[in-house]
């Protein structure tokens, strides 16, 4: 009897993450849900009868025994077959303001811990011979960010270079892509102090869209990668910007 199939997520508690969880649980995607986050919330937030099918682990993506840990429990009850890496941070600071420790934080979560996932959960899928894995990024790493500072588009950045190194050299077993968001309703935009009201409101007037973008927007890129329409798509950047990349 073939065993479970198992996606992973990370950033699972608000946001885009728990928005790939809701998708993948209401149209039944996979068999079970690993649901990462760094937040303790995250136990009670899956912990009901909804969400029978998912199995949440407080995990700071950072740390890469931890991540490791976590893969080897989901491991021994499924096959991970699919992973979405949506756990990000940001901490806004001007170059002065942004010392070595805070540099390090930024770097930690949002690119070494893409890494750690990354390397936890794709080596059992590329030993297996299948899997998909997939990244958020963002708009920063593409154009910089004034407001979310130099480590941040750094990180975000250096999540591309790391993609396609991981599309090379895991295939033909493992598709690796990423999605790269513009400003979305989520906790990091609106929560993080990035952006001010007024600061939103004219961004959103500059785009084509005309308004900022939903985490369940985003949820459909990733899905749409994770799962079988996007079998010959593999090393891409899928921006979901709201055309913020013509600007």
């Amino acid at each position: 009897m073939p065993q479970p199939k198992t996606a992973l997520v990370t950033g699972a508690a608000s946001g885009i993450g728990a928005a790939v969880v809701a998708q993948i649980v209401d149209e039944q995607l996979f068999d079970s849900v690993i649901a990462v986050d760094i937040d303790p919330a995250v136990v009670d937030q899956y912990s009901t009868a909804a969400y029978e099918m998912v199995m949440p682990h407080m995990v700071d993506i950072s740390e890469y025994a931890a991540v490791q840990s976590t893969v080897d429990i989901a491991e021994a009850d499924g096959n991970i077959c699919a992973v979405a890496n949506c756990a990000g941070v940001s901490e806004p600071g001007w170059l002065d303001e942004i010392t070595p420790d805070r540099w390090q934080r930024i770097i930690d979560v949002n690119l070494t811990g893409a890494y750690n996932v990354a390397r936890a959960t794709c080596i059992p899928m590329y030993e297996r011979g299948v899997g998909t894995f997939v990244t958020v990024s963002s708009g920063a790493g593409q154009r910089g960010s004034m407001s979310g500072g130099v480590h941040y588009s750094a990180a975000k950045s250096g999540q591309f270079g790391l993609v396609r190194g991981l599309a090379k050299q895991l295939s033909p077993h493992i598709r690796v892509n990423c999605v790269v968001p513009g400003l979305i309703e989520t906790p990091l935009t609106t929560e993080s102090g990035l952006w001010n009201e007024d600061e939103i409101a004219a961004f959103e007037a500059s785009l084509p869209a005309q308004r900022m973008g939903t985490a369940e927007e985003v949820a459909d890129a990733i899905s749409f990668l994770l799962g079988p329409k996007s079998s010959y798509i593999t090393g891409e950047l899928l921006t979901v910007d709201g055309g913020a990349q013509l600007s």
